[in-house]
This record gives C-alpha cells, sequence and structure tokens, in this order.
C-alpha cells in the first residue's frame, strides 16, 4: 500500500495518515501492533499515532499526530483537553463550560484562539470579529468518539495555514464509520451524559450520525446549569472523482458563567469560598451549524462549506457594570488544492482558499441584572478574504528535502454602525508570507531541521476602521526554529528551540471581557517531547516546554500578562485483554500578571485517571479528575474590580482575580456496542 498517497486522499495534511490509513498499511508505522495467529492474521491492533515514524516525512521538529488509542482512553474533564494532545498546550477555562476556553502554547496566553488556529475535516473553527474576542476558538461542541486524528504544527512555517496560526494548529480528522454504540455517564456535580452513534450502508456509501446530550453543575454556589446538545453526521463514499465526504454538525448550549472573582473578595460575607458567585444574572448561549462538502482525489482536494452561529454572554469582569456580548453570523469558503510532480525530486503544492463572513449585529449592551440598559456598540461586518499559496518541496540529495513556500492574502473590511457615534467604514489589508525550511536526515533514526517563515493574525474589523487609533488589519508575525528527531524502534524523541516575533500582541482586557492589540513582542523557548512503547499494550508519552515572553517597547515593563514559562505533560496509556487504563498529569507553570512582573500566578499540577472494563459488547469504565484534589487556578489576572458590599462605591480596587480549577470529582460510565 502507498502510505502517502492513502494519507493525502483522507486528511487535510497532504502528507497525513488517517486511522484507517494507519490500521491497513501495518508495515509502513512503528506505532501500531497486533497479536498475529498462527495463520498469520492480525486479530488484535492498539494503534497509537504518537509512535508513527515521522523521519522522511515531517517538514519540521514541532509537527506530529496523535489519534487511535491517544485519543480513545485519555480522561477528560472537558472536551477542549483534547488539544491538549498539541505538546505544550493547556486548555483551561474562565467562564463556564459553554463558553470557548483559554488556551496556553508557546508562551502565549492565546485567549480564546488568537494566534492557535483548528480545522474539522478542512473546516476553520476560529471566528473572526467575534463578539467576544478576535480568533474565539469553541471546540465544546465536538462529540470525542468522532475525532479519528489530530494533527498538529507549530509555527508559521506552512503555506496553507493562514490566519491564527502563528503559535501553531491543530487538524483534525474524523471517522468515516462508526460501530454502532449507545453510552451513559453520571458524576458529580450534576454531570450527565448521553451519547450513540453507529454507521449505515446509504447508495454506495457510509452514513455516519452520532448525537449527545450533557448536563453540568459544578461545585460552584450558583450552579452553572449546562445544557448541552449536539449533533454530527458523515457521508462517504467513492466516485469517479475521488472520495466524496459530506459532513455535518449542530450545537446547542446554554449555561450561567462561573467566572473569574477578585481574590480579596474569598472568606468575606460576600464570598464565602472560591466557588462562589458574584453576579447571579449571568447567562450564555451558544448556537452553531456547520456543513461541508469535500473531494479528495490522490492529488487534489476540493472543500466548500458554510456555517451558521448565533452566541451572546451576560458578564460581569469588574463586578460593577454587567455587559451583554453578542454575536451573529453566516459564514461561507472553501478551498481547492492540488499536488504537481514536476520531476521525480520535485514536488510542488498550489492552493487558493475563501471564506466571507456576515456578520451582524456583533457588539455589546450594557445590562443590570439581566436587563437591558442601553447599547455601548452594535455593528453590521463583512469581512472576505482570500489566499492563494504555494509550497515547493525538492529533494536535492538523497538525505536533504529543501522547503521553500509563498503565500498571499487579501482581506476587506465593511463596518456600518447602528447607530451615531460609532466608527464604521471599509478598509482592506494584504500581506505576503514567504517561507523556508530543510530536513536532513542523518541516518535511519536521526534527522534534524531548520524553518523560518512569516505570517499573521487578522484585527477585529471594528478596529481596523477606528477613526481615532486605527489598527492594522493584518499583523505580520517572523518565527524561526530548528530540532531534531531521534527514533529508534519505540523509543521516539524530538527537541526544538524555536522564536517568535509579533508587530502587535493581542492581550485581554478586563474591564471590557475581550482581547485588544497591544505592542510588539518578541518569544523564544524550546520543547521536549518523548514517546515510548516498551510493550505492544503499553506506551508512555512525555512533554517539557520553557518559554520566554517579552514586548518590545517598554524596558522594565516588558513583561507578557499570562506569559507561560513553563509547560508539561506525562502521560501513560494502555490496553490489555479486557482492560483499559490512562493517566495524564499536567503541569502549568508560573507567569506574570503585570508588566513589571511583580505579581505572578503559581504553578500548578492536576493528575487525572481514568479506567476501563470490557466484557463482550458492554464497557463499563470510570474516571477520577483531580485526582488529588489540588487547590488550583484555572486562570488568574491582575486588574480592577468592585465588589458590592466590600469595596467602596464607585472605585475599582487593582488585585488578582482568579476562577479556580474544580476539585477531585468522579464520573462513571457504561456503553454498549452492537
Amino acid at each position: 500500500m502507498n502510505c502517502q498517497k492513502a494519507g493525502r486522499r483522507a486528511s487535510f495534511n497532504p502528507d497525513g495518515l488517517t486511522l484507517a490509513c494507519l490500521i491497513a498499511a501495518m508495515p509502513c508505522l512503528a506505532g501500531a501492533a497486533g497479536s498475529p495467529d498462527p495463520n498469520g492474521e492480525v486479530d488484535e491492533i492498539i494503534v497509537f499515532a504518537r509512535g508513527e515514524q515521522q523521519i522522511g516525512r515531517a517538514d519540521s521538529a514541532s509537527e506530529g499526530a496523535v489519534g487511535g488509542a491517544d485519543l480513545s482512553v485519555r480522561p477528560l474533564l472537558r472536551v477542549a483537553e483534547l488539544l491538549e494532545v498539541v505538546p505544550g498546550m493547556i486548555a483551561a477555562q474562565h467562564s463556564g463550560s459553554g463558553k470557548a476556553n483559554q488556551y496556553f502554547l508557546r508562551g502565549f496566553n492565546l485567549d480564546h484562539g488568537t494566534d492557535f488556529t483548528t480545522y474539522i475535516d478542512d473546516m476553520p473553527m476560529n471566528l473572526r470579529t467575534h463578539g467576544h474576542g478576535q480568533g474565539y476558538l469553541d471546540v465544546n461542541g465536538l462529540i470525542p468518539e468522532v475525532i479519528d486524528r489530530i494533527e498538529y504544527r507549530k509555527g508559521p512555517y506552512h503555506a496553507d495555514l493562514g490566519d491564527f496560526s502563528l503559535a501553531g494548529a491543530a487538524l483534525m480528522q474524523t471517522v468515516d464509520t462508526l460501530d454502532p454504540f449507545v453510552g451513559m455517564e453520571i458524576g458529580e456535580y450534576g454531570w450527565r451524559r448521553v451519547a450513540a452513534g453507529g454507521s449505515v450502508d446509504v447508495a454506495d456509501g457510509q452514513l455516519a450520525l452520532a448525537g449527545q446530550f450533557k448536563s453540568y453543575d459544578g461545585p460552584w454556589q450558583l450552579a452553572e446549569h449546562l445544557r448541552h446538545g449536539s449533533a454530527w453526521g458523515k457521508y462517504t463514499r467513492e466516485t469517479g472523482f475521488g472520495t466524496l465526504e459530506i459532513n455535518s454538525s449542530v450545537y446547542d448550549a446554554t449555561w450561567r458563567p462561573s467566572e473569574q472573582i477578585p481574590e480579596r473578595a474569598i472568606g468575606t460575607a460576600v464570598c464565602a469560598d472560591r466557588f462562589c458567585a458574584l453576579d447571579p444574572t449571568a447567562t450564555g448561549k451558544t448556537f452553531r451549524w456547520t456543513s461541508g462538502v469535500r473531494l479528495l482525489a490522490d492529488d487534489w482536494r476540493a472543500t466548500g462549506w458554510f456555517q451558521y452561529y448565533d452566541w451572546h454572554m451576560l458578564s460581569n469582569p469588574t463586578y460593577d457594570y454587567q455587559i451583554n456580548q453578542f454575536d451573529k453570523r453566516w459564514i461561507v469558503g472553501g478551498r481547492y488544492e492540488r499536488d504537481i510532480e514536476f520531476t521525480p525530486t520535485l514536488m510542488v503544492t498550489a492552493g487558493i482558499e475563501g471564506r466571507y463572513d456576515d456578520i451582524g449585529p456583533v457588539g455589546v449592551e450594557h445590562t443590570s441584572s439581566g436587563v437591558f440598559v442601553d447599547d455601548i456598540s452594535r455593528h453590521s461586518v463583512n469581512e472576505g478574504s482570500i489566499g492563494a499559496y504555494a509550497e515547493a518541496t525538492w529533494n536535492a540529495l538523497e538525505n536533504l528535502r529543501i522547503i521553500g513556500a509563498l503565500r498571499g492574502d487579501y482581506y476587506n473590511f465593511d463596518v456600518k454602525a447602528a447607530f451615531a457615534g460609532l466608527d464604521e467604514g471599509n478598509a482592506s489589508s494584504t500581506r505576503a508570507s514567504p517561507k523556508i525550511g530543510f530536513a536532513y536526515t542523518v541516518s535511519d533514526s536521526v534527522e534534524v531541521y531548520g524553518n523560518w517563515g512569516r505570517g499573521f493574525h487578522s484585527n477585529d474589523a471594528r478596529g481596523v476602521v477606528n477613526a481615532t487609533t486605527p489598527v492594522p488589519g493584518l499583523v505580520a508575525g517572523t518565527g524561526y526554529e530548528t530540532g531534531a528527531r531521534f527514533e529508534v524502534g519505540d523509543f521516539k524523541i524530538t527537541t526544538t528551540y524555536w522564536w517568535l516575533n509579533l508587530d502587535s500582541e493581542l492581550r485581554f482586557v478586563g474591564d471590557s471581557n475581550s482581547v485588544e492589540p497591544a505592542a510588539g513582542s518578541r518569544r523564544h523557548g524550546y520543547e521536549i517531547v518523548a514517546f515510548w512503547r516498551p510493550l505492544d499494550w503499553v506506551a508512555f508519552d512525555a512533554v517539557w516546554t520553557g518559554s520566554h515572553a517579552r514586548f518590545t517597547d517598554s524596558p522594565g515593563e516588558d513583561f507578557i500578562p499570562g506569559g507561560v514559562e513553563n509547560a508539561g505533560e506525562f502521560g501513560v496509556s494502555a490496553i490489555r485483554d479486557r482492560w483499559e487504563a490512562s493517566m495524564r498529569v499536567r503541569y502549568l507553570g508560573k507567569y506574570p500578571l503585570i508588566e513589571d512582573g511583580s505579581e505572578r500566578a503559581g504553578a500548578e499540577t492536576l493528575v487525572n485517571l481514568r479506567a476501563a472494563y470490557n466484557i463482550g459488547h458492554v464497557s463499563l469504565y470510570g474516571e477520577i479528575l483531580n485526582i488529588f484534589d489540588a487547590n488550583a487556578k484555572d486562570i488568574v489576572y491582575w486588574y480592577g474590580a468592585n465588589v458590592a458590599g466590600l469595596d467602596p462605591q464607585g472605585i475599582q480596587i487593582d488585585g488578582r482575580v482568579s476562577r479556580t480549577a474544580e476539585p477531585r470529582m468522579v464520573r462513571v460510565g457504561v456503553k454498549y456496542t452492537f
């Protein structure tokens, strides 16, 4: 079997491999193993995608893939923790289970997306010019059972990635088929989940369907009252043009935000403990519908998609001025990409992608106890973009690959205000992003890499047309890294040292509960990623990262708030006979809260455990999350707040504002596979 060709047909990354290809192409892999019977048939296959051979395939030291058993046995407090398979990524939360997560990676507090992009089956998930924050990335609608594989990349080195990809990207691939199943879970603090799915033959193809409903209250004084429903479907069949995929998903959730609180209020008459609620009237709602069509051939792919989105959230970040942020939009887009083999040693991938967001209304209102007071801002926005790219891979020598690429992007921002006094207008921006890299294979076990590239993130269209202090439509960033990969049998380790410079930073502002442009920044750091499979049925993985992040124009006050200095993970996954087990240890290091570095968030370590026992068609499983009941913080900020009954009226007092992590909790479930 041609593994490269099979990967191109089924994955966003033309060089990637889906789980189906992994299983079918066992000779190509070091990360899959089975037990042969006397006739030579493999009767059991356990796939750890981290164990795939990357030497000779990867373009950088910081890219890779996770799938199979790496995902299926992973304990999860929240579905966004699937993104923690990206080495060094930490997914946290500060406003309840229905809102997009906070993400930390490579010295960034990425807020809800900003410089980290995610695609699902070639469809972008980040939302630009969002009502809460630029690049808003909400993956709460995912159904874990349908995620087959996650490929990850770091840095601006790949031409097929544009907006929001300076720090990195996750490229998710869903399954083509599902063994029919139904499952139920129950846990502490009101956790309930019901899920079901399966596949049927339809019109010479396969139709896979899945759905879930879950509820959660949490340990908070004011129950979150999360009510979440999502459904997903995918139709796959072979055609004369290639593999046809038609997919659709819908996600609806309501919740009461459990927000960060001023730490000085904890233990007072207004806030008994770290789980208190200082504003019991906050609410949130999300609805998202996505559909797409994709054709995958041996040397090309084409994708078209649309999305509908409706979101609002009442919040009170300073506790003296409640706001309601809102965002409603339609989005359409697509991509066409083709591989062209000029010679046996020169391959070029060229593509074009476009996207159009019809946004409106988007803005923020002043509310009091959930009741409308007045409008602060309300706009309609039409934001369109088109990007074209080409990437050439030249096998200059038998053991040397040189990669050169160029991407060009054009954005148009058309903003209309709903009432007088607000900025409106039309603007456009362009950006060229060159990239170059090399991979040198020292031996069958060692490969070294060097990469340099330019990339960008877009700014909120409302800031781009601001008449007083406009911001650039597209903000450039430059990244470069060097690294090495070592692979011997079932042991693999990669090391990377990287640098990333941005012309303008996006950072969180407490008063508006959103992100705004700031000064330029410089970052550098290292990553060590290891995987070891000593036996067919057990695998270990470990990550340790260090980062140094500073603003460029403020000597003495150049620390970047939220710039995590260290992060790490350690995991064990095992599948043997009827048993499955997994343990995950997650470490989030210290980070500055203000620009002079005098106030800092402390480090924290969380440990999660999952175990399952399979009896025929039935699987019984349980999870213990935060097993040592660590008194950790999901997020810490430093800004001014005014707490009624504690602070003088009208005076905001600066201080630490944080949301605690959930305490130890137990969840159990049963799954029946037909």
